[in-house]
């Protein structure tokens, strides 16, 4: 197989994956989603019910929230916050950031936040951010691109909503009841990277050094917040760009407006890996061996490098499960980790320990892949 022919059987899986083409989209993934920002100046709000038995609490709903205005256009988020009695503290937060190769998919792409905000006790944000533009000559699908309203831009874009967005969401921490100091980001896929992104780059205006002017980062959304987050959930994300095949008008290039080969050090200044240090948050990652749109080799090179920093990190390899862990999107990859019986998996898991600190505090029983390793995970992270 050649290059172009193995970029065009990887280009497919991604779309496949995602929901982008064929069948997959009537299961609910990026064309579907259009209409997510069909009332583009309001707020709609809604309250969660309990159902049956369920002692989880009620969770109030608010959609289509407005955290920053772009040239491009309004960048929103969707926020499930649990209700609280007097008696209970504030609930931490989760930024959700959904994948679609940087160039798909919208917010609304995601896991059941409002299910999660109930059950692990967590505020909930699905956060929009500007997808990559695909150059009008580019030898590349546009279905699901047409027909998304989310904004466009290049990198730094990207990574500079996602600092905004939790900049905003803690100056209104206080009007929607969560938690400003206890905040995790939560990405998968290209998500994955910018929830990575999001916890090795404390500030924003760090990134830019020599590749990128200071203006691209410039902090108009709640410039007096601070970006950083306390936790990283990072499912089958990318670490480090310039360790991707060699792939000419691939997916990385529509993010950075230019091919890796030809912009070394704004790919470098992209990739999660080039932060890492002692001060980073801990990491939860989950990748699936056979994923063939991101390699695991990808969480592999984050793992060693957090490992290498002392930072604390779990990492699970999925065995036999690929890109979204074989599930039709990310709305559902959930289940197929809770499916019976569950997926063979190998667990690596690195904590820093303070002087004089006791390892059971750290480790303790280590749950299989999925909702309950990610609550414990966040329990002993953020909570």
């Amino acid at each position: 197989m050649t290059d172009t022919d193995r970029t065009t059987v990887l280009r497919r899986r991604f779309l496949e994956t995602t929901g982008a083409i064929g069948s997959l989209a009537v299961a609910g993934c990026s064309q579907l989603d259009s209409s997510d920002d069909s009332n583009p100046t309001q707020e709609n709000e809604r309250d969660g019910t309990e159902t049956g038995d369920d002692p989880s609490p009620a969770v109030s709903v608010r959609e289509d929230v407005t955290y920053a205005v772009r040239d491009a256009g309004e960048m929103k988020l969707d926020l499930y916050v649990p209700e609280r009695t007097e008696t209970d503290g504030e609930p931490p937060l989760v930024v959700y950031v959904h994948g679609g190769g940087w160039v798909f998919g919208t917010r609304k792409n995601a896991p059941d936040l409002e299910r999660y905000a109930a059950e692990w006790g967590c505020a909930m944000a699905s956060v929009s951010y500007r997808l990559a533009v695909v150059p009008d000559d580019a030898d590349f699908p546009t279905d699901g691109i047409a027909d998304n309203p989310t904004p466009r831009g290049v990198f730094p874009d990207q990574i500079v909503d996602v600092k905004a967005a939790i900049r905003w969401l803690r100056a209104n921490a206080d009007e929607y009841g969560f938690d400003p100091d206890s905040v995790a980001a939560w990405g998968a896929s290209a998500g994955g990277h910018l929830a990575a992104l999001a916890g090795t780059l404390e500030d924003i205006e760090s990134l830019p050094g020599d590749a990128y002017p200071d203006t691209a980062v410039a902090k108009d959304v709640a410039p007096d917040q601070s970006g950083a987050v306390q936790a990283v959930v990072d499912w089958y994300g990318i670490s480090d760009i310039l360790e991707l095949p060699s792939q000419p008008g691939g997916l990385e290039s529509f993010l950075l407006g230019g091919d890796v080969s030809e912009n070394q050090d704004k790919a470098r200044r992209a990739s999660p890996t080039t932060y890492v240090d002692p001060e980073t948050p801990p990491f939860l990652v989950m990748h699936g061996r056979e994923d063939q749109v991101v390699s695991i080799q990808q969480s592999r090179l984050l793992l060693e490098s957090l490992q290498t920093a002392g930072v604390g990190v779990t990492m699970y390899e999925l065995h036999e499960l690929g890109h979204v862990f074989d599930a039709e999107s990310e709305r559902t990859a959930m289940a197929q980790l809770t499916a019976e019986p569950r997926p063979a998996q190998t667990v690596t898991a690195t904590a820093h320990l303070e002087s004089g600190g006791e390892t059971d505090d750290l480790f303790g029983s280590v749950p299989p892949a999925g909702p309950d390793a990610i609550d414990r995970f966040l329990e002993r992270a953020i909570a």
